[in-house]
């Protein structure tokens, strides 16, 4: 028995995942702490414009993600294979690449900024174009993130996440405080994304000084993303939007006092995804390198569900049991009183996202990319529930866990037409 535990304590996803967890909850308390500050710095109608334009470029870091997820895969079977070697030319040309495509959808957004603006009620285009930057920057930023994860650094990936949410707090509370408002927090912001691309770089350097044959050119990278790329962003289009669509939608519907109440209680029920994603971050490489090797991974799958269920479950529980504590630890502000009914039934919409947010990666991690269908559906709907029915925030939170059901339901249907030889 004792053997057994100092196995299961060896596991790759173990030890990645506490690693992930330490510096993820690490950057979660300065995350939490940039939030509260924010919070008590701006009022509650500007905290709900920062809120909207975190949650575009939430839509938009899609993109960032979906780019993780490749250069993840890509890594993962370069290391499955001992060609490390050519992880310096995969840096610099998916730089390469993934800038270019950064330019295309940048440009588009900053051509519309004056549009987004008014759908989303905010006096200045500026805001829309400083966040614009931040999408520009996160596309880089994923080349080397998702490089790291493939060769499971995650010590590195994580110290880098807890550097740029410094960088983040340091600045968002210095330039608020002086007076910048939501232009302060948005900055801040901008320039923890940028610290976080040079960190993420400056950790790769050493592969940039190997020389070697297996070079990756602009061509041959493009042929070998395209096919496996597409159908992640599309996927990841819905997984991502079924958790920050709800926030840009209330900004349009409701006033600026509820759409910044809103935008609080959404950040209180994230906050249990994020205790858990990290599971799901160390599960893709992981997977994929077993699939490369031609593994059993389904022992992987069902401890990483018990390691994303038991604490996501037990946080639900205390959501409902103690809204009022849960509510003073993150905005103890009077205006947000209301919100405390709410805490319980959103952090079941989160919980059935969590589960679902797994198992998407686990089927892109396999090549399952049809998983797409499922997600884009399920976004498609949340987007029809919150149009025909938010006259309320009860009703919002009730159209979000009917379809997060839905979506965990079709998901764990599709596991066994996903697994077969």
């Amino acid at each position: 028995m004792r053997d057994k535990i100092i196995l299961l304590a060896k596991h790759p996803l173990i030890i990645g995942s506490t690693f992930l967890f330490a510096g993820s909850l690490a950057a979660s308390l300065l995350n939490y702490l940039f939030n509260l500050a924010m919070g008590r710095l701006l009022s509650v109608s500007d905290y709900g414009t920062f809120a909207s334009l975190i949650s575009v470029f939430t839509i938009f870091s899609i993109f960032s993600a979906t780019i993780i997820m490749v250069f993840s895969k890509f890594s993962a079977v370069l290391m499955a294979r001992k060609k490390e070697v050519a992880i310096g030319s995969l840096l610099i040309t998916g730089n390469m690449w993934v800038g270019a495509i950064a330019i295309v959808v940048s440009g588009v957004l900053a051509l519309f900024s004056l549009q987004i603006a008014n759908f989303l009620n905010i006096s200045s285009p500026i805001y829309i174009l400083l966040t614009v930057a931040s999408i520009f920057v996160s596309f880089l930023t994923g080349v080397a993130g998702g490089i790291l994860q493939g060769l499971l650094r995650f010590a590195t990936f994580s110290i880098v996440n807890i550097s740029s949410s410094v960088v983040k707090l340091v600045l968002g509370i210095i330039l608020v405080y002086f007076g910048g408002k939501v232009l302060g927090a948005i900055v801040a912001f901008l320039l923890s994304i940028l610290s976080s691309y040079i960190f993420s770089f400056l950790a790769l350097l050493k592969f940039l000084k190997i020389k070697t044959k297996n070079k990756f050119t602009l061509y041959s990278l493009h042929n070998k993303a395209y096919a496996y790329a597409l159908p992640v962003f599309l996927s990841s289009i819905g997984i991502t939007a079924f958790i920050s669509l709800d926030i840009i939608l209330v900004k349009h519907y409701f006033n600026s006092i509820l759409a910044g109440q809103y935008a609080a209680l959404s950040l209180m029920g994230r906050a249990i995804f994020y205790v858990v994603a990290p599971i799901s971050s160390v599960l893709f490489p992981l997977v994929a390198q077993k699939k490369e090797k031609k593994e059993r991974f389904t022992g992987t799958l069902f401890l990483s569900i018990f390691l994303i269920g038991f604490p996501a479950t037990v946080l639900s529980f205390i959501y409902f049991m103690f809204p009022g504590i849960i509510l003073k630890i993150f905005f103890p502000a009077k205006e947000y009183l209301p919100l405390i009914p709410y805490l319980g039934p959103f952090s079941i919409f989160i919980l059935f996202y969590c589960f679902s947010f797994l198992l998407n990666s686990f089927y892109l991690s396999i090549g399952k990319i049809r998983v797409l269908f499922f997600t884009i559906s399920a976004a498609i709907m949340e987007s029809f529930s919150i149009y025909f029915f938010h006259e309320n925030i009860t009703q919002v939170i009730n159209g979000l866990t009917i379809v997060s059901f839905l979506l965990l339901l079709s998901l764990l249907l599709y596991y066994r037409n996903a697994t077969k030889a």
